[in-house]
């Protein structure tokens, strides 16, 4: 077992955890994916076989005479072990088995309709042109089997989209929140044509978000690339 490790993984459990349960309302799917990793990264610590565990080592301690001033080496005092008291056996009476309580079901309660915001009409003050997104939204044409193949059409974005890929795109493109990148998803499934979900993107999350960003604009790319399947 790899304490230290483990250990490690406890730590982070504990606190995703406390932060989860505080704000019990707002947790969302990636939530629960990162707790699932950090147990299974947990699991693999305990079935490892290496031991980072280190037993301290016996050492003489240096005791100093008044006299000579010259240290004498004093061996560790072994003390016996002591063994342990012999267990105490108490008949105890096996408890009444208790009475079944019927627990009352819950109401089904019908799921209120999510409204998703949509997107204004884009002024010409303020196209892609205008404020330099054209590079975001550039289409080339597949002519290899494999770049045909890498755009196929996607029926659910949020099924589409990898958990890694998720966590990058939520830390590079939506500021590190999770929420704003599944309402972000779920408008965009929403949406019957490109254009639609393209003035989205510019009003919503390109511009404030400040995709053109040399560190921003290579996922970027890839996340419009992935939004234009969609709708194929």
């Amino acid at each position: 077992m790899d304490f230290q490790k483990a250990k490690i993984y406890l730590d982070k459990l504990n606190r995703e955890f406390t932060r989860m349960s505080k704000d019990q309302e707002n947790t969302i799917r990636i939530d629960v994916d990162i707790m699932a990793s950090y147990i299974r990264e947990l699991y693999d610590a305990i079935l490892s076989e290496s031991n980072t565990y280190v037993a301290p080592k016996e050492e003489y301690v240096p005791v100093y005479t008044p006299q000579y001033r010259s240290p004498i080496a004093v061996p560790p005092v072994e003390i016996a072990p002591v063994p342990p008291p012999s267990p105490v056996k108490a008949e105890i009476p096996p408890p009444a088995p208790a009475a079944p309580v019927e627990v009352p079901q819950p109401a089904a309660v019908p799921a209120a309709a999510v409204e998703v915001p949509r997107p204004a009409p884009v002024p010409a003050s303020t196209t892609t042109s205008a404020i330099g997104l054209d590079v975001l939204f550039e289409e080339k044409l597949a002519k290899e089997l494999s770049e045909k193949l890498a755009e196929a059409p996607i029926a659910d974005l949020k099924k589409a989209i990898a958990l890694n890929d998720r966590l990058m795109y939520t830390s590079e493109l939506f500021a590190g929140d999770g929420k704003l990148f599944e309402n972000a998803l779920s408008a965009l499934n929403s949406f019957t044509r490109f254009e639609e979900a393209k003035d989205y993107l510019v009003q919503f999350c390109a511009v404030h978000y400040a995709w053109t960003d040399k560190k921003r604009l290579e996922s970027a790319k890839a996340f419009v690339k992935l939004v234009r399947r969609r709708y194929k």
